[in-house]
């Protein structure tokens, strides 16, 4: 009986095979997620258009944002804070929170989430979005079945 275990496996994602995905108005662009990294995490580069973003909710993922350029305003539990570049927040596990960008200019930033799966949701907006049957129901069926409380 051997005892020996696989070494991780490592992964390299071209750019040329990472579309951006429409979730509902913001370019979402998977650069990992679960099932390159033994669940542990996903990461999305995220832009936003002037007047986009996520409404106020919840999920069992906590996430990291990074700033990339634009200023991203971000409600959390209570707080209002504007990320500029550079700037980095924590959201823990079950806070309630949303996103904006409410200035004139594209906002950009890295989103971490643990555990991974989240890039699950961002692919199935895309084709709700892509489909023609988004709606606020069909939107908020989507959020539920990928754990996501809209507040």
């Amino acid at each position: 009986m051997s005892t020996e275990t696989s070494p991780p496996s490592s992964m390299l994602l071209r750019a040329q095979d990472t579309p951006a995905l429409d979730v509902f108005g913001t370019q979402v662009t998977v650069l990992g997620g679960a099932a390159q990294t033994a669940g542990v995490f996903s990461l999305a580069r995220i832009v936003c258009p002037p007047g986009t973003g996520a409404p106020p909710h919840t999920h069992v993922e906590t996430e990291h944002f990074h700033v990339l350029r634009g200023r991203l305003t971000v409600q959390r539990a209570d707080e209002q804070l504007e990320l500029l570049p550079g700037d980095t927040i924590h959201i823990p596990s079950g806070l309630p929170h949303a996103f904006a960008n409410r200035s004139a200019a594209e906002t950009e930033f890295i989103s971490a989430a643990t555990p991974g799966g989240h890039e699950h949701f961002f692919r199935e907006a895309d084709e709700l979005s892509r489909s023609g049957r988004f709606n606020p129901e069909t939107a908020g069926a989507l959020c539920q079945r990928h754990g996501i409380t809209l507040l």
